[in-house]
Formats: structure tokens, sequence, C-alpha cells
């Protein structure tokens, strides 16, 4: 039997209107409840200002007439039968009519979301579904089939258990304790996504690079609901991430003498897509050398884990840190080493990859403890670069970055397990961290040192965490 899961919101009823005034016609309840879902699954796609309930479902969203007409073929006499206001009953739906190239647009009345809280319901009318799934495909950028190819069968519905009910329970308790409707609606509409198997992928090899699934978007408090062959999964992750790769750039040596270094020829069979900005980043270095001593200890800290913790103090003391952990963290800081360390790590980040003009003092911690790595990374984000605006040139870093984090993660690290194994260790990459189930876990583990050891020399500090 086919089925399709809609969210709706947990208050909303057709039978008290479907009794007290019946259609003249033969409703669709499936088809009533599937077009009220995808107003709420647009809504979640829409920006506001504000995160509350009502600034969150306040969006009239278009839906034309073909469209629906493809999906159900009595679509007009239910959706009328919607906007009909009845006595004592009101419109189920409000309407904006058609206006030149514009199609009718429809919302939700406010009185129909209660207290806002979702839930899962399934449907079951073959011929809509057949309809929904041809209609609404997943995308899969070509790229992705080009040269990832063999990340996308593991996406297996068949293969994944998910208490999808549990998961909307937390997630509506964490929007109790936020306020935050707009991230709850967000999630609420990945956690239908992936429990009818709709399984995305994209990917942007000249900009961050990474490989965008429904395992990176799936809501981080929700992952010990999700099991897969029977078994909990668990992720390897990179500590540091962004820091070790910067450190890896830093530390491979450059040839002056030769028109193209070693350095060169390295990072850019690593880095295909982005010759203009490796063209910039060895024009930077260049200009200013990195001192071998500073590239060591910047290592080290990171090798070590201990990179963080190294500027807790320093940031701790600076002018702006009490204002700016109230702001991060929604109340002020008393004293708790971890909150501080994810504070150090949100500020340290945010300093390399923001636009210099921002972040003043931490770079000037920053330069204290390692003044040539940071004259390297000022100088290459101000560089003039080709289709980039004078405010965006900062990008060019992260942009590099991440797309040797993916080049690692992704064309050496996940290939390699997948050939090596035949396929019999499922794996899904979460940018920095590689999926896989918990028996496969230490294997896995010791593998990837194997191989960024041989690649690069010396391996980042890694972490395992079991979703439980």
């Amino acid at each position: 039997m086919s089925e399709r899961y809609i969210l709706i919101p947990k208050s909303l009823t057709l039978e008290q209107r479907l009794s007290k005034f019946p259609p003249d016609f033969e409703l669709s309840n499936d088809y009533c409840l599937y077009f009220i879902s995808e107003l709420i699954k647009e809504s979640s796609y829409q920006n506001q200002k504000k995160n509350d309930l009502p600034s969150s479902t306040k969006f009239f969203i278009p839906r034309c007439s073909q469209i629906n007409q493809s999906i159900y073929k009595d679509s007009k006499k239910h959706l009328d039968y919607l906007y009909k206001d009845f006595s004592g009953e009101g419109r189920m739906l409000f309407r904006k009519n058609y206006e030149e190239d514009k199609c009718y647009s429809y919302n939700l009345p406010e009185y129909y979301w209660g207290d806002g809280e979702l839930k899962l319901v399934c449907i079951t009318e073959e011929d809509l579904i057949d309809n929904i799934i041809k209609y609404d495909k997943p995308q899969i950028d070509n790229i992705v089939r080009k040269r990832f190819n063999f990340t996308i069968n593991y996406f297996d519905i068949s293969r994944f258990e998910f208490d999808a009910e549990l998961a909307l329970n937390e997630l509506y308790l964490k929007y109790q304790q936020t306020g935050n409707y707009a991230k709850y609606l967000k999630n609420a509409v990945r956690i239908m996504n992936f429990k009818n198997g709709y399984f995305p992928f994209w990917h942007k090899p000249k900009t961050d690079g990474r490989l965008h699934t429904a395992i990176t978007q799936f809501p981080k408090t929700c992952r010990k609901y999700l099991k897969y062959d029977g078994e909990s999964l668990a992720e390897v992750d990179l500590s540091s991430s962004i820091p070790f790769f910067l450190s890896y750039v830093l530390s491979i040596p450059t040839d002056t003498d030769t028109a193209i270094s070693a350095k060169d020829a390295v990072l850019y069979a690593q880095l295909p897509y982005s010759e203009d900005i490796l063209y910039h980043y060895m024009l930077a270095e260049s200009s200013v050398i990195p001192s071998i001593r500073e590239i060591a200890d910047f290592a080290g800290l990171i090798q070590n884990n201990r990179l963080y913790e190294f500027f807790m103090d320093d940031f701790m003391n600076l002018d702006n840190f009490e204002s700016n952990f109230e702001n991060m963290f929604q109340r002020p800081f008393d004293g708790d080493t971890d909150e501080l360390k994810k504070y150090s790590k949100r500020r340290l980040l945010s300093m390399l990859f923001a636009n210099t003009k921002y972040y003043e003092q931490e770079q000037s911690v920053f330069y204290r403890h390692f003044p040539s790595i940071h004259d390297v990374v000022k100088k290459f984000k101000q560089a003039k670069f080709r289709d980039f605006k004078k405010s965006k040139r900062h990008k060019k870093l992260s942009f590099m970055l991440f797309q040797l984090e993916s080049h690692f993660m992704l064309n050496i690290i996940a290939r390699e397990i997948n050939n090596k194994f035949k396929r019999k260790i499922p794996l899904f990459t979460l940018h920095d961290c590689l999926v896989v189930k918990e028996s496969d876990l230490d294997q896995v583990y010791e593998l990837m040192h194997e191989i960024f050891m041989r690649e690069i020399g010396y391996a980042p500090n890694m972490t395992q965490k079991v979703w439980k």
C-alpha cells in the first residue's frame, strides 16, 4: 500500500466542518490535508525578521491552478470548499485572488494553528501519492551524480528506522524553551521529508565545496531517533577542522625558485575549481612569509585539541566579552568552562572568516600569538579578486578551506572506504564528520587516521560519538 506523510497542526481537523457543512461532491480528505501541509512546508522556507509563531505563519503561499490540477483533478472544488466562509465555522483557508503574473495564494488562518504543535499524518490515496511523487522529486545536482554517485545509494529509506513522532516531540519541547518557531517549523519539515525518503543532494564546488544531503540537514537533537540496518549511527568528527586545514595549507613547502612550486602543484590538484583563489593565496603568501615556528605551534595546538582553550583567557579579558557572551548564550557568563570554550571557538572561527574590519579585538589577540599567520590571512582576505565585490573578498579564505575539507572527506576518505570495503560499510558525510553504523565506528576511525598520516604526514584530533 502506498503511503506518504504530511505535516499539519495538531489541533486541526476536518471532521467538524464536514459534519456541519457536507460538500456536494466527493471530497478527498487526503488531498485537503496534503494541500495544507504544502502551505506549512513552503512557509518554513520564507524569511522573516521575527521567529515567533504569528510571524512564521503569516505568509500567503502561491499555488498555481495548473500544478493543483496536475496533482488532483478536482482540486478547484476542494479549495473553493476550504475557502468558503460558513456561518459559525469561518474559512479554513484565506486566499489572495489571481493577479497578472501571479497565481492564487493561500494561507492557513491563525486560529487553526493552535499552540503551534505539528503532527505527522499518513495519507494513502494511491493516485494522489503517485502524482505528488511525479511533481515533487528531490533535487540531485548533476555534479553529485558525476563525482559522488557512490554516496547516493546509501540513502535507502528501507534501511533507515526513524521514530519521527518522538523526534517531533523533542523539537516542540525545544521550541517551548527557545520561542523560535521558525526553527521548529523548518526542522519539522525536515523530519517529514526524511520520513518520506525525500533525499536531495546538492554541491557547489566553487563556493563551500561541501556535499549537502538529508543527513547534513537533519536536526542534531533528533539524531538519536535514527537507526540504519537496526543500529544506531555514529560519527568520527575532525576536531578544529577548519584551523587544521589552514595549518595544512601553511605547512606545505614552497619552492620560490620555480614557476610552479610544489605547493602550487599539491593545492591545484586538490582544488581544481579554485585556480583564481589559489593564485591570490600564493601572492599573499609570497609577500608575507609565515614563520615555520608559528606554523608548528599552531598545528600542535590543533592536533592536541587545545586551540580554542588556548584563546579562552585572552578572549574572556577583552572589553566586549560580557555583552558578546550574553548575546550568544542569552545569559551572562557564570564561569562554565565548556561554554567559554564554545564562545572561544565561535569567536575565533568568525574572526577567520569575517571581513578584516570586524573582530578587531580578537584579531589583536591572534596577532600577538601568531603575527605572521595573521598577516598572511589578512592580506589574502583583502586582495583584489575578479568577480568578488570588495565587501565579499574575505570569503575566499572560507571557500578555500571548506573545499579542502570536502576534498579530503569526500574524494579521499569516503571514496577509499567505499572502494576498500566494496560498499559493505554504509557511510554518510556530514561536512567534517563521517557517519557510519556503530559497529563500524572503530574500524573507520583507524582507517581515517591512517589516510591522514599517509596523505599529510600527521592527523587531526578526531573524536567518536554514537548518536544515542
